[in-house]
């Protein structure tokens, strides 16, 4: 019985039609009342039904009721003549002999990959199981949960080159957007890029994390982008050599200025991959754990922060390394696969002429921009990876938002304050620096890359933090100053700025905020009451909450 309990968003009546095709496409073409290749679709949106099955069961009561007549069934699980469970006893798979659903490979081989698949991500990975199924259903008959506690697998003809997708149906508990869920995927994989059992692999390592997402920590329709990319990046962890998200990385590639969370997840894995090559498999689970409290590009950000790092550098880093791939891959050196990868598309050529060039841009929160220069004269090229790191404006609305900037390069060394090689200097300059990451290769060196200051990353700090505070230097989350209180998150508090001789400096009230290291706090951009910097000094600052003081100090330097 389909008694999925999600909650939905207001949506327009095209988006609902749309996505009512869309999932017609996938289910049961042969119902579609428009011609299916009417239907807005891209190849991407057909390696996963994710975002498109939920949402229809999301907003299951917003259609009309023939719209629901046609679909409520479509929504169910579907009978199958036959199942086994897995050697491994993890996992129940449903399936057919003859008719339209006939399984077309190997059921063993499908068995061994469930079981690798289970045992990476959670044995290996240490992610806790779904949730199991069947006691949410108390009062269902068994085949309305598969039959049994364990993870159930559907194996059926889906439409239009659909690998496979994650059903969600039982809230775990009132509100939590935890579910139970089963797993759907494709009969033969015939024609895919990935085809019979090699897709049939990609796609269980695929889903079933997807129903660790959904189960464990939350299911939020905004992030879609992020559960996309893990699941996708798990494929490649636990199958390596499929290699199935080659098929859409290239859609990034040739458009770094698209923001990550503006992504579809599956052309941008391999910022996953980027981030398990540099800081373990860990780093994501921690940002899995953090996805219930916020959204998953803060995350990303809090979670580097924990290791001493930040999205606005790491995701510089992460710029110079899909700069070498293809004929410019690096044995041993960033992608172990880059090889194989496309080349990435420049956001501008500019022509070079000495003495000075300087170029005007703008970029979106999250995004990459990539200036080649190229000197006639020398016959050197240097190309400049612009990244803006910008997490708070990297969510929704404000990923419409763009953002200048101004690059100059210099043919010395001393006229921009970036020194690069005895030849060549630059500026960079916006109107909040500290967002902003650069780093500049010349000839396919790296001749520099910024490195931010690190902050404190344990989440016991009980002091105001950079302290002395410098208005000139990059510290990862914007130029701020961060003060450690204990509050909840969104209320307010009294916060005043005293000189030493205690002449007040900036009074204002101050709501709680997420700081670095995953403490809560107020944050400070270090200006007194006019937006005027202060001057060099100590200073004192005080919160008040009711009847609670906390006093503290920071050092500026101007």
């Amino acid at each position: 019985m389909f008694n999925i309990n999600l909650y939905g968003q207001d949506y327009s009546q095209n988006k609902l039609d749309e996505y009512f095709n869309k999932f017609l496409l996938i289910r049961a073409p042969e119902l579609l009342s428009v011609p299916a290749e009417s239907i807005k679709i891209n190849y991407e949106e057909k390696k996963c039904g994710l975002d498109i099955v939920n949402f229809v069961a999301l907003n299951i009561n917003k259609y009309s009721a023939d719209q629901k007549k046609l679909f409520e069934p479509l929504l169910q699980r579907p009978p199958s003549a036959n199942s086994f469970v897995t050697p491994g006893g993890f996992f129940r798979v449903h399936y057919d002999l003859s008719g339209p659903n006939a399984v077309a490979y190997d059921l063993d081989l499908l068995a061994e990959a469930l079981d690798s698949t289970y045992r990476f991500e959670i044995n290996f990975l240490k992610y806790d199981p779904p949730p199991g199924d069947s006691a949410y259903n108390p009062t269902a008959p068994p085949d309305d949960y598969g039959g049994d506690n364990l993870y159930d697998v559907y194996i059926a003809n889906l439409g239009s080159g659909f690998y496979g997708y994650t059903q969600f149906e039982v809230e775990i508990e009132p509100g939590s957007a935890r579910y139970t869920s089963y797993m759907m995927i494709d009969n033969d994989f015939l024609n895919y890029y990935s085809s019979g059992i090699n897709g049939a692999r990609v796609t269980v390592a695929h889903e079933f994390h997807h129903s660790i997402q959904g189960g464990n920590y939350i299911f939020r329709q905004k992030d879609v982008f992020f559960y996309e990319l893990t699941s996708t990046s798990m494929e490649e962890f636990v199958f390596d050599s499929v290699n199935d998200y080659y098929a859409y990385i290239h859609s990034y590639f040739s458009s770094l200025g698209t923001p990550l969370p503006l992504t579809t997840g599956y052309n941008s894995a391999t910022w996953n991959i980027f981030l398990r090559d540099n800081f373990g498999y860990n780093i994501i689970k921690r940002q899995w754990e953090l996805m219930p409290s916020v959204r998953a590009i803060i995350a990303i950000n809090n979670s580097l922060f924990k290791v001493g790092s930040s999205f606005s550098k790491e995701f510089n880093k992460y710029g110079t390394w899909t700069f070498f791939t293809n004929y410019r891959a690096v044995p041993g050196k960033y992608f172990e696969e880059g090889a194989n990868y496309p080349l990435v598309k420049q956001t501008s050529f500019v022509s070079f002429t000495p003495p000075s060039k300087l170029v005007r841009l703008s970029s979106r929160a999250a995004a990459q921009s990539l200036i080649t220069f190229v000197v006639a004269s020398t016959g050197d090229s240097l190309v400049a990876i612009i990244s803006n790191g910008d997490v708070q404006n990297a969510i929704d609305d404000n990923l419409n938002n763009f953002f200048d900037f101004d690059y100059t390069l210099f043919s010395d060394s001393t006229s921009g304050e970036r020194f690069l090689t005895p030849d060549y200097s630059s500026d960079f300059s916006a109107n909040n620096p500290a967002f902003w990451s650069v780093s500049e290769i010349l000839n396919n060196i790296i001749v520099r890359e910024d490195n931010n200051i690190n902050l404190p990353t344990t989440n016991d700090v009980s002091y105001a933090y950079p302290s002395p505070f410098n208005y000139e230097k990059n510290y990862l989350f914007g130029s701020f100053i961060f003060i450690p209180f204990s509050g909840e998150l969104g209320e307010t508090v009294d916060f005043n700025v005293y000189t030493s001789s205690m002449r007040l400096a900036f009074k204002s009230t101050e709501p709680i905020k997420f700081l670095p290291g995953e403490q809560k706090g107020i944050i400070w951009n270090g200006l007194d009451e006019t937006g005027e910097k202060l001057a060099t000094g100590v200073y004192i600052y005080v919160i008040r909450k009711d009847d609670d003081v906390f006093k503290g100090k920071v050092v500026i330097l101007k």
